[in-house]
């Protein structure tokens, strides 16, 4: 069994509070995409339950008439196969990495990258495939499709982010900074991926669900 080295001690108080402020952060965006989604759902129910005291020809106003049907973009199916293996691929190099097989850490390190970009390319299409069916509809504004561009987005924006983490850990993976003993980039790639995993998964419940 691979043992801990007596210079990693003294970086263990770093470690713990690079960990919570890591996992401060994820609790942080949780958060907000929590938000997001509550505001998407309010906004889509106010569809079939209009407020009639609201601001004339406002959005709460507009009554089911204003809204279509969600359609998903196929795009988006298969996006989503591509983001869990990427991130089987993240969980499999950190074991690799506690083993010290540094050959199949990276090479798995690659395939992690090569299915976020895939990932990423095949979103682009599904994101324009919503924003083109917002805009030909007659007030976009009030349109489902503009909404769930949005969310779609946002997430896209934070699987870029986690692209660029991604590719730092690749450089330093070919640098040899990561061992059995220091490996916490690693680790925390992994779960910010599995985090995107998660909020990508409850957001394709809720467009399923307020369809």
């Amino acid at each position: 069994m691979l043992k801990q080295s007596i210079n990693l001690i003294p970086a263990r108080p770093e470690l713990y509070q690079a960990k919570l402020l890591f996992y401060l952060f994820i609790a942080s965006l949780g958060m907000f995409f929590v938000a997001s989604l509550i505001t998407y759902i309010t906004v889509r129910d106010q569809a079939f339950n209009p407020v009639p005291n609201a601001i004339p020809g406002s959005i709460l106003t507009q009554g089911p008439d204003a809204y279509q049907n969600l359609r998903i973009p196929n795009t988006f199916w298969v996006s989503t196969i591509l983001l869990v293996f990427t991130s089987i691929f993240l969980h499999r190099a950190c074991r690799m990495v506690r083993r010290e097989k540094q050959r199949l850490f990276r090479r798995w390190l690659l395939f992690a990258m090569a299915g976020a970009i895939a990932f990423t390319a095949l979103q682009s299409f599904g994101l324009y495939d919503l924003l083109a069916t917002h805009f030909s509809q007659d007030d976009g504004s009030t349109k489902v499709y503009g909404m769930s561009f949005t969310l779609s987005f946002i997430h896209a924006l934070h699987v870029v982010g986690g692209i660029v983490f991604l590719g730092f850990v690749i450089f330093q993976a070919f640098r040899n900074r990561y061992d059995h003993e220091r490996h916490w980039a690693v680790d925390n790639c992994a779960s910010y991926w599995h985090f995107l995993d998660v909020v990508w998964a409850c957001m394709l419940i809720v467009f399923l669900v307020t369809h």
